[in-house]
């Protein structure tokens, strides 16, 4: 996902420099540079909500398993001195 972004972003970059340069190759087209850009620009939001979302639950995802293996380890030695 990181890396899709990137390359998204590295893509608006080169677009937007190019479209930006007062050459006349390019005039027709300026439209559709415009629409591809806008589309990237969206490509672009998406990416990064989604990679947040996907940070988010590995946070949250990390922080059980933490908690969940600690109440182990402590029961775990519960059980033990009660055998003892």
């Amino acid at each position: 996902m990181e890396q899709g972004l990137e390359g998204v972003k590295m893509a608006l970059k080169v677009l937007k420099e190019y479209y930006a340069k007062e050459d006349k190759s390019h005039q027709a087209a300026q439209g559709a540079g415009e629409g591809i850009i806008g589309l990237l620009e969206v490509v672009e939001s998406d990416f990064t909500k989604g990679l947040a979302e996907m940070t988010a639950t590995e946070e949250s995802a990390q922080a059980a398993y933490d908690a969940e293996t600690k109440e182990n380890e402590i029961e775990k030695t519960t059980k033990e001195q009660d055998v003892k």
